[in-house]
């Protein structure tokens, strides 16, 4: 009767766990599937609902410093949006990392619990990450989407290669 029990709150909780972003390293591809882009997530922390990290934007995109990301556990709904589902929403502070000061924009990124399923080097399946760009003002500028891979980006492929969040619409990266 304990063996069991002790079955059943471990199924538990591993299915109270798959529910959100685990903790690792996400990177970001285009929606073709083709280009792998810069920066990449590394989430530290997903503990009762709240998933937080970095968005690492020295390696790649040789900014000087790498941005917070911080959010919630999070299940979107499949109302238009091209990344869906069960994984987390997380405020990314990118442009004012590559403004190297404030710029009153902000990069909100849904990231899937599960990551792009790939065969044979291509995508296939859903896509794994929407990006939506907005300023202080309320103004909405844009939005980004593609496939979601586990683990770094391949070692020097993206170098020179833009980040998920494009330039920003405030001030920009010199």
């Amino acid at each position: 009767m304990k063996k069991s029990l002790l079955v059943i709150t471990l199924v538990v909780l591993g299915c109270s766990f798959a529910l959100a972003q685990a903790p690792g390293t996400y990177s970001f591809w285009d929606s073709a599937g083709t280009l792998e882009y810069c920066n990449f997530n590394v989430i530290t922390t997903n503990s009762g609902g709240v998933v937080a990290g970095y968005d690492n934007t020295t390696t790649g995109c040789f900014y000087s410093y790498n941005s917070p990301i911080v959010g919630f556990s999070a299940t979107t709904p499949a109302d238009g949006l091209p990344a869906h589902g069960k994984g987390a929403v997380v405020g990314d502070a990118i442009y004012d990392d590559g403004a190297l000061g404030y710029t009153g924009d902000q990069w909100t990124v849904f990231q899937s619990a599960k990551v792009s399923k790939k065969k044979h080097g291509f995508f296939s399946g859903a896509y794994g990450w929407v990006g939506v760009a907005g300023s202080y003002g309320g103004t909405y500028f844009g939005d980004n989407y593609g496939y979601l891979g586990a683990g770094y980006p391949e070692k020097g492929a993206v170098a020179g290669h833009g980040t998920t969040a494009g330039t920003g619409h405030g001030l920009l990266r010199k």
